[in-house]
């Protein structure tokens, strides 16, 4: 049951983030749950995007007022788009301010925000997370609110790679 709770929050989410890009989509069908890992995908109107899903196993400061946090893998067929990165952190990000990715406590990635999301600045930086969290077992996102909080989620990468590698059949380019 409670699988099934996140699930569809999973894709609420995906579905307002991505919304202004998905116009016409469709639902978005599961293609199957990995771990701490789901993935999905959508058949739009000049192609598919597929994408995969998790939540923190852990947030700081506790009881902070945010929204549903996510991170997100997405590829695209229409505009051959692979392993879009992108942080859904729960609340406005702090103008200007850098958000900081660690994998297994070794490489950190800047990340550029927008409201309330962070993406890489490049595609190959895309690459290079996607890379890392593919041989990694753990990911620390560290940003600051709009308000000045400062946050901390975990996330587990168990399940990513079989998560990576289901969404890339779903979407082959």
């Amino acid at each position: 049951m409670l699988a099934h709770m996140i699930r569809g929050l999973c894709i609420t989410a995906l579905t307002a983030l991505l919304l202004p890009t998905l116009a016409l989509a469709q639902t978005p069908s599961e293609v199957g749950s990995y771990k701490k890992w789901s993935a999905y995908k959508l058949k739009q109107d000049k192609g598919r995007s597929c994408y995969m899903a998790s939540q923190p196993t852990k947030s700081l400061p506790k009881g902070a007022n945010r929204d549903p946090i996510w991170l997100f893998v997405t590829h695209r067929t229409s505009d051959k788009t692979r392993d879009e990165v992108s942080f859904h952190m729960g609340y406005p990000l702090k103008e200007g301010a850098s958000v900081t990715v660690t994998i297994d406590g070794k490489k950190s990635y800047t990340l550029f925000a927008h409201g309330a999301t962070a993406w890489a600045e490049t595609r190959e930086i895309d690459r290079e997370l996607v890379t890392a969290m593919r041989k990694g077992s753990r990911l620390r996102i560290k940003g600051t609110s709009k308000r000045g909080t400062n946050t901390t989620d975990d996330y587990s990468l168990s399940g990513f790679t079989a998560a990576h590698r289901a969404i890339g059949k779903a979407c082959p380019g």
